[in-house]
């Protein structure tokens, strides 16, 4: 790996995680970012849209800021250290240029060694559209395209696709955070709005049990497709 040279200074590694709704990251792959943040990474989160369509308060924009700051709550529970939301409409049936310039410039800023993001196989609407934006996204932030996003091109060497609603049948990496369960669950309790409605803290406590056992590698586990594994030296 290459030094730094006279006065500069090396920046620590950094991870992204890209999430169609505020909970979603930390559903998918809060426990092995909380792992990473005690390895030295350092967190950057983007959430597509703010979930307005996630509940039944008395209007949009009620649930639009208090989901807002749930996501902001969440994130610093997990020790990340910004999270920006692309502004994206809920409910989302296709995404359009000026998003996937959004994102671009997201990536060169952040300038991240991983990349997390939905599973090919989520097919839940919103989270597929968010997969191929972010997936296409990382693709054209590598070279000189889109001058409009501006920001110098980045590569990201490690890409991986987390489990929301819809398990991944074949996953290809299993993360043990038998240490990370409890900051896990603690962040998603942030989530005041979504889990007064929906009992899923104990489904994705359940899934991260089950994900231990059958992948022997700990009480409770995440795991992920694997996209992209190359070293950046």
């Amino acid at each position: 790996m290459k030094g730094c040279s006279g006065g500069e200074k090396k920046r620590g590694k950094r991870v992204l995680a890209i999430g169609a709704h505020p909970d979603d990251i930390e559903i998918g792959c809060g426990g092995t970012l909380a792992k990473l943040k005690d390895q030295g990474y350092e967190l950057f989160f983007v959430v597509a849209t703010f979930g307005e369509e996630g509940g039944s308060p008395p209007s949009k924009e009620d649930l639009k800021q208090a989901r807002e700051q749930e996501a902001k709550n969440s994130a610093k529970v997990l020790g990340a250290l910004n999270v920006s939301f692309l502004g994206l409409e809920d409910g989302l049936l296709s995404y359009c240029k000026k998003d996937k310039i959004k994102l671009i410039a997201k990536i060169r800023s952040i300038k991240p060694d991983i990349v997390f993001l939905h599973s090919s196989t989520d097919q839940f609407p919103d989270h597929k559209v968010i997969h191929s934006l972010s997936i296409d996204s990382v693709s054209a932030a590598r070279g000189p395209w889109y001058a409009e996003a501006g920001g110098q091109p980045h590569f990201v060497g490690q890409v991986y696709g987390y489990e929301v609603w819809n398990p991944i049948n074949q996953p290809s990496l299993s993360v043990n955070i038998e240490g990370y369960i409890q900051i896990k669950m603690d962040a998603l309790r942030e989530h005041r709005s979504q889990i007064k409605e929906v009992r899923y803290l104990e489904a994705v406590e359940g899934l991260a049990a089950y994900r231990g056992a059958m992948s022997m590698n700990g009480k409770f586990a995440e795991v992920f497709d694997v996209m992209q594994t190359q070293e950046v030296l």
